[in-house]
């Protein structure tokens, strides 16, 4: 049995009259509405859902729901099993009715398209596949669902800044800069990014540049010292202090580890 094992996975395109009558939910259900709209209601809670939206009811919840729009709407709709302690997630170690909405509701549709696919395709590798899948999905939702304290707007521009230091990290990247690029001031950026990720720019940044050096040290034939001016360290030294600091060790044991693990 799979660590995540699905039931049932399917995209539902509803008509207006569509509606679910009350009753207890046998599996763990993970729905993504992609148009229009409906409401939930969950032990007694309604929530109101429309595209984008990401509803996660967990198995037991007593459950209804119906389409106030009179007009179709569709989802994808996932009923899964989970083995106790397998997973965790922290919506899985103590299950309870959770909404978000996502913020690239592009990328969700395009993780639940591919598995239900993988779903009705019944491969003899599509229950590997459907759990990483769904394993993927249910990490992306539970952190938009309960780590994510900053409005929309906001995180918005947050990702705005963390596409754009993945794209020139490689050089010195200011807070000034950061703030022009978005059409904020560097106090706000600063004060923005540590507030929805935990961690400062300058913090971001270094980690973005040690993950990359890992994959150099491990994998190029380039030296240290080549290595650190590839990724925008001025000096040997600071590279060194950083590794450190990021890894919590130097970048010369973190080679001879490599090379003992081969």
């Amino acid at each position: 049995m799979s660590m995540i094992e699905p039931a049932a996975i399917y995209y539902e395109h509803c008509e207006p009259d569509w509606h679910v009558p009350s009753h207890p939910a046998n599996n763990h259900i993970f729905l993504f509405m992609t148009e229009g709209s409906i409401v939930y209601e969950i032990d007694q809670e309604r929530y109101h859902l429309s595209a984008g939206d990401i509803l996660f009811i967990p198995k037991g919840a007593n459950r209804a729901a119906w389409n106030e729009s009179r007009l179709a709407h569709s989802m994808y709709v996932a009923h899964f099993r989970i083995e106790l302690g397998t997973e965790r997630l922290p919506m899985l170690m103590s299950p309870s009715t959770l909404k978000a909405k996502v913020s690239n509701p592009d990328y969700m549709n395009q993780r639940f398209t591919h598995l239900t696919q993988q779903w009705l395709r019944r491969s003899p590798f599509s229950d590997s596949i459907c759990h990483g899948i769904l394993l993927e999905i249910l990490s992306i939702f539970n952190e938009e669902a309960q780590y994510r304290t900053v409005p929309d707007k906001s995180y918005g521009i947050v990702q705005r800044l963390q596409h754009y230091i993945l794209k020139y990290y490689r050089r010195p990247i200011t807070i000034a800069e950061l703030g022009d690029h978005v059409g904020r001031t560097p106090n706000y950026v600063g004060a923005v990014f540590k507030q929805a990720t935990g961690i400062t720019i300058t913090d971001y940044i270094n980690k973005i540049r040690i993950s990359a050096a890992c994959d150099l040290l491990a994998s190029s034939p380039m030296s240290m010292s080549e290595i650190a001016d590839f990724l925008g360290f001025c000096e040997p030294s600071y590279f060194n202090k950083v590794f450190k600091k990021v890894t919590g060790v130097n970048p010369t044991a973190f080679v001879h580890a490599k090379q003992n693990d081969g």
